[in-house]
């Protein structure tokens, strides 16, 4: 039997089912976390950007694939490209591993898991992750050069680079080189002639000023012979 709280008996309601009510609060509390930490991750403008360019490639893959039929599919673009580079990175890990204590196998898992922790942090504006990114890259258009067979190779290179720089342009978004300060510095061997002083010597004196003379008072006596 359960009490109504509202009765005023002052018994609180007992439950039915308490082995579920736990599970179902967790699930609540565990939603509502999940809710918040998706609005505050959503603020971020790397986050927005990469959804809106998720966005537009889906969209204008579909319009696409309604208005060009003849044209391949996204996934099988994607599946040639990925094959183009991959296959390439596969064959010169393979070659140049056979007398490491380290496999082939697992250098390539460790490629992978390098290059997309690196995309994944350099977008979130990572300076060393963004660093890793760029060496990543250039090293994966090395190993496409080097492993693809002859006349296929200027493009199987080509397809990397350009597949990289697309990538580049999520992880090392914001990105912002100082601008470089030039300095300009005029050194001479001979040294600048010297300027033309004129130098005269003046000796001033003081003016003397004539002696004054004041008048005998009249009548003229002449001085005594006493």
């Amino acid at each position: 039997m359960t009490t109504n709280p509202a009765a005023g008996n002052g018994h609180k309601r007992t439950l039915r089912w308490p082995s579920l009510h736990r599970p179902r609060s967790w699930i609540s509390h565990r939603t509502g976390q999940a809710r918040t930490k998706l609005a505050q991750l959503w603020r971020h403008e790397t986050v927005r950007h990469l959804a809106f360019t998720a966005a537009v490639t889906l969209l204008g893959a579909w319009l696409l694939d309604q208005f060009l039929p003849g044209m391949p599919g996204l996934a099988t673009t994607v599946d040639a490209v990925g094959a183009t580079i991959d296959d390439p990175v596969r064959r010169y890990l393979v070659a140049h591993t056979q007398e490491l204590p380290i496999t082939a196998g697992a250098t390539y898992s460790l490629w992978k898991a390098l290059g997309l922790i690196a995309f994944v942090l350099g977008g979130l504006h990572n300076g060393p992750a963004r660093l890793i990114w760029t060496l990543w890259g250039a090293a994966t258009v090395i190993m496409v050069l080097v492993e693809t067979p002859g006349p296929g190779r200027p493009v199987a290179t080509a397809v990397g680079l350009l597949a990289w720089a697309a990538l580049s342009c999520l992880a090392l978004r914001g990105l912002r080189l100082p601008p470089l300060a030039f300095v300009h510095v005029d050194v001479h061997n001979e040294a600048p002639p010297l300027p033309d002083v004129e130098v005269r010597t003046e000796i001033r004196m003081a003016r003397a000023e004539p002696p004054q003379y004041l008048p005998y008072p009249l009548p003229f006596q002449p001085p005594s012979k006493n």
